[in-house]
C-alpha cells in the first residue's frame, strides 16, 4: 500500500477527526482529534502497522501532544501520528490494548508531561518517585534544585581573579627544548 492510498483511506474513514494529513516520502503524517485517536490507532494496527516505535509527549506551551511513531513489517511505510491535548486536563485513551509496548511509553509520558492515559493497566510513575511534584519536561516546570542556566562560554568572558589589580602574575611554564637539527654528512 502506498502512503497516499493510506492517507486517502484514513480521510475517508475518519473524516473531520483528521485535522491535518500529508505524505513525506514513505511517511504519513497525521494530526487527529483526541476523541478519535484510539479508533485511528486500532485501524492503523489492523492495516499492518503492528509496531509502535515510540510514543512520546511534546509541550507547545499552548497545548500538549502525544506523538505515536508506527512502522509496518508488511509495508515500507511509516506513520507519524500527533494528538493535541488540553494543557489543563491532558487525558487520552490508552493504546496498551492495541500495542503492548505502549505500557512503559505511556507511563513515561505521564511521568514527564502529566498526560493521563484512561484505562492504563498500571498508571503510575516509572522514572521519578511517586511523591515527585510536577512534570519535568513541561516547559513551565520550575524546580529550585536545578542549576541555573548560564550561556556557554560566559566563564571565558568573566575577569580572572589573578588578573585583578595588584595581584602577582603567575609564572609561565617553561618552554620545551627545540628538537635537534639534522646534521649533514
Amino acid at each position: 500500500m502506498r502512503p497516499e492510498e493510506l492517507l486517502d483511506q484514513l480521510k475517508q474513514k475518519f473524516g473531520e477527526a483528521i485535522t491535518e494529513g500529508e505524505v513525506k516520502g514513505v511517511e504519513v503524517r497525521l494530526t487527529v482529534k483526541p476523541e478519535s485517536s484510539w479508533e485511528v490507532c486500532r485501524f492503523l494496527r489492523d492495516v499492518g502497522f503492528e509496531y509502535l516505535n515510540c510514543l512520546s509527549g511534546a509541550d507547545w506551551m499552548s497545548h500538549l501532544e502525544v506523538v505515536y511513531d508506527l512502522s509496518s513489517l508488511q509495508h515500507p511505510n511509516k506513520v507519524h501520528l500527533r494528538v493535541p491535548l488540553n494543557r489543563e486536563n491532558p487525558v487520552i485513551r490508552t493504546v496498551t490494548n492495541i500495542w503492548r509496548a505502549a505500557n512503559w511509553h505511556e507511563r513515561e509520558c505521564y511521568d514527564l508531561f502529566g498526560v493521563r492515559f484512561d484505562g492504563h493497566p498500571d498508571h503510575r510513575r516509572i522514572l521519578l518517585p511517586e511523591d515527585w511534584v510536577g512534570y519535568p519536561l513541561r516547559k513551565d516546570y520550575a524546580d529550585e534544585r536545578l542549576v541555573p542556566y548560564t550561556d556557554y562560554g560566559m566563564e571565558e568572558k568573566l575577569p580572572k581573579p589573578e588578573a585583578a589589580a595588584g595581584a602577582p602574575k603567575a609564572a609561565s611554564p617553561p618552554k620545551a627544548p627545540a628538537p635537534p637539527r639534522p646534521t649533514e654528512s
